[in-house]
């Protein structure tokens, strides 16, 4: 990436110290160095409490990555040369301040002060933290531009998400703000626009009239880990659906948008969130199950007689003209079988069948399985005769397996931010809309109107009553393994 010999663009990571920055952010920061993607004058200034110098956190980086480092030596010699490392609090002004002069001293005679600052830090510190910046007047875009990176979660419900966001947008513009979800940098779950939009074969059967049902799966194999003390207090509604299992709804029933540009992408996403029902207590107990696989109230930091889910199917629908009837059955866990993220599109079975009842047994509905983890790949499965003298249907796979990309999600999320481009990140609308989906399920199952926790074994595909839940007729189309 070309940058003008008058312009400087510096990426401050704050919360330095964490894992997020040693284990994604820094390998990300570093392979897009290594390959000329960053803007040419190109600063990294890593910032938190830990009291490190310059060369301590630099062999920080590379012992907790080394893999990541060590093939090109040269590159990574570069790289960690142009590393930072500044101690203080991301709360406290005059640390602040502290490190405003430092990148004004370095990017003196400058027409230009670009500047990129990740908020790699608990979500309790993005208010203070954005706050701060604010106060030291390190948000301020005279000379250059102020963009700001968040994680999730945005909030803890629909309440804290619009009070969050009324207090960042008092200090910073929306389009100052990235609140980023690193799903959305995977090439699958990008390419579900151009597939859909690109393709004339499939856009017309995108609807209610063509497709039965819409499954989203995140199933994730390992357990809550040393993060139980979070994850009692979250769940798997809060961790897992209100960001990606949404986002990747969103994506798969949007209308076409006007261009590729953010606010266009963006705007359908919201339609959609907006048209998804939204239940009452009753309704939301019904349509959704919780499950809690076996030892999780055994972790330090969790009760012995916990009620948080570990796994959760819900079964939404898009009241809208595309999608009116049409169940759309989102479900994650935690110590499951495997680890996979899949879109999965049953379509309907044929409206009169012309084969013998006794040469229908090959016959299955037409079925379009997106996997976005762990192998990213597209298989439809079709149906044709088998060889030999009878007119036998069999159920027969295409599959086209995605070439490397992007070696990581951040990497592309990175680079989008450098540049500004928000397509992949989350508006605040988006953010509001997600939880006020979400809401009603978390409240029922805080409520009298809890449906039972169903126990689990680890290693498995979920509690057994989520196979009824999706029955009569529909089945969980697992991976195999």
């Amino acid at each position: 990436m070309v940058t003008s010999d008058k312009q400087q663009f510096t990426i401050v990571i704050f919360g330095a110290s964490g894992d997020l920055a040693k284990r994604k952010l820094a390998p990300a920061l570093f392979h897009l160095h290594s390959i000329d993607a960053l803007p040419e004058r190109c600063r990294f200034i890593a910032f938190a409490r830990s009291e490190f110098d310059d060369e301590t956190y630099r062999r920080l980086l590379f012992n907790v990555a080394s893999d990541s480092y060590s093939s090109d030596a040269e590159s990574w010699l570069e790289f960690a040369n142009q590393i930072r490392y500044i101690h203080g609090s991301s709360n406290d002004v005059d640390s602040l301040r502290r490190l405003d002069a430092m990148i004004k001293a370095d990017t003196e005679g400058l027409i230009e002060d670009n500047r990129l600052y990740y908020l790699a830090l608990s979500p309790t510190l993005y208010e203070s933290t954005i706050s701060s910046l604010n106060e030291a007047g390190m948000l301020d875009e005279k000379h250059g531009v102020r963009r700001l990176v968040v994680e999730k979660p945005f909030g803890t419900d629909l309440a804290s998400a619009r009070l969050l966001n009324t207090s960042i947008h008092s200090r910073a513009a929306e389009d100052q703000l990235f609140r980023i979800d690193h799903y959305l940098g995977k090439d699958t779950v990008q390419n579900l626009i151009v597939f859909r939009f690109g393709n004339t074969i499939f856009e017309p059967l995108w609807n209610r009239n063509y497709i039965d049902h819409v499954q989203i799966s995140v199933l994730e194999d390992l357990d809550v880990g040393d993060r139980a003390a979070y994850y009692e207090h979250s769940g798997v509604l809060r961790d897992m659906f209100q960001s990606h299992l949404l986002q990747l709804l969103a994506l798969v029933a949007m209308e076409p948008p006007a261009t590729n540009h953010a606010d266009s992408l963006r705007d359908e996403k919201a339609k959609v969130l907006n048209s998804i029902r939204k239940p009452n207590a009753q309704e939301a107990a019904t349509n959704s199950i919780r499950g809690q696989y076996n030892g999780y109230r055994d972790l330090d930091g969790v009760s012995p007689a916990s009620a948080t889910a570990t796994y959760a199917a819900l079964r939404l629908y898009v009241d809208n003209w595309r999608w009116q009837g049409i169940p759309f059955y989102l479900r994650s866990g935690k110590a499951l079988r495997t680890k996979s993220t899949e879109i999965a599109i049953q379509f309907r079975q044929p409206p009169h069948r012309i084969f013998d009842v006794e040469d229908e047994s090959g016959l299955v509905p037409n079925m379009l399985r997106i996997v976005i983890q762990p192998d990213e790949a597209i298989h439809l499965i079709i149906d044709n005769k088998r060889p030999g003298p009878q007119l036998r249907p069999q159920a027969q796979e295409l599959s086209y397996k995605f070439p490397v990309g992007m070696r990581d999600a951040y990497e592309r999320l990175l680079l989008d931010a450098v540049a500004g481009d928000a397509s992949l990140f989350t508006r605040a609308d988006e953010i509001e809309l997600s939880w006020a989906v979400i809401d009603p399920y978390v409240e029922a199952w805080e409520s009298e109107l809890a449906s039972q926790l169903y126990p689990y074994a680890r290693g498995t595909w979920g509690p057994i009553s989520a196979d009824q839940f999706i029955a009569p007729g529909r089945y969980w189309l697992n991976p195999v393994g």
